[in-house]
């Protein structure tokens, strides 16, 4: 109770824009969740150099089925605009929304215990679809929007027939900044330090960089700063990315009727702007060690300049 109240408190004040409690309160909530739920982050950066080691070992089985509809994955950090993006993408009526779906990851544990007896894209398609009769149609869209997935895009991008990956991503300070906010209800326990949040974020970049090294034609990058900036031009250009046909329901996704149970859900019913870019700014001092730990970095050394 004392967790949420924490919460509840800082959000208050941030909309006050009283940051400086509103800081305070952040930390005293987080250090509460420490203390129930301890940090994370070392298996989930563990687990992503396993996976970009082993995505080269695994053998692609041949058999594969160019019908297989599109499968878009949507990959990358907490808080960094994929609700947003999701909620552009199933203003196509064809889109199935998956949700924050792990079944890619169940499907590649049975892929690898089965001997190969199915292809992975055999397996992931069974969950998909769970009995549909529609696992074949050409105009049967889904989006997958478990973000972690990015630890499997090398997999992804071998096993899965017609699939297109979304790197969303954003200034990583707004977007640590925004995870360290976000009183998640389950798992992300590394979202409660601040140092675990950079590091978070860095491995995630680290592995993100080599995955385009290896597959550049695969992935498509979507700064979230550039989409709410000007939405058009990105959008239009997603769009192009996706080969579908141009359709102004894409500019007002906050039209969407879809169900968003993420804690984007308020800010994804609001037409697209601008007003989360930058706001670390009003809480640089709490952010020292994040700052600390990205500026080390040389792409981030001038981060707060």
């Amino acid at each position: 109770e004392l967790v949420a109240i924490y919460f509840a408190r800082a959000n208050i004040l941030h909309k006050d824009s009283n940051y400086e409690q509103s800081s305070i309160c952040l930390e005293i909530a987080n250090k509460l969740k420490l203390e129930i739920n301890p940090c994370n982050s070392s298996n989930l950066i563990n687990k992503s150099k396993v996976l970009l080691i082993e995505s080269d070992r695994i053998e692609v089985n041949q058999k594969k089925d160019t019908d297989y509809p599109q499968s878009i994955f949507i990959v990358g950090m907490p808080r960094s605009g994929s609700t947003l993006l999701e909620s552009i993408i199933s203003m196509n009526p064809s889109v199935d929304d998956l949700g924050e779906s792990d079944i890619l990851e169940e499907s590649f544990l049975e892929y690898k215990k089965n001997n190969q007896e199915l292809t992975l894209s055999e397996l992931y398609y069974q969950k998909v679809n769970n009995g549909k009769n529609n696992s074949k149609s050409k105009s049967y869209i889904t989006t997958n929007k478990c973000l972690y997935n990015y630890q499997y895009v090398g997999v992804i991008t071998r096993h899965i027939p017609n699939a297109k990956i979304i790197h969303c991503y954003r200034n990583p300070l707004d977007n640590i900044l925004s995870i360290y906010r976000a009183n998640f209800q389950r798992g992300n326990e590394y979202s409660s330090s601040l140092i675990d949040c950079a590091k978070v974020y860095l491995n995630q970049d680290k592995i993100m960089t080599e995955y385009k090294i290896r597959y550049r034609s695969n992935i498509y990058d979507l700064s979230y700063d550039s989409l709410v900036s000007n939405p058009k031009k990105e959008i239009q250009s997603l769009i192009s990315y996706l080969g579908w046909e141009w359709n102004d329901a894409y500019l007002t996704p906050h039209l969407n009727s879809r169900s968003v149970s993420t804690a984007s859900s308020v800010q994804v019913r609001s037409p697209i702007n601008t007003k989360s870019i930058a706001g670390w700014k009003q809480y640089k001092k709490m952010l020292k060690p994040a700052i600390e730990i990205l500026t080390k970095h040389n792409r981030y050394r001038n981060l707060t300049a």
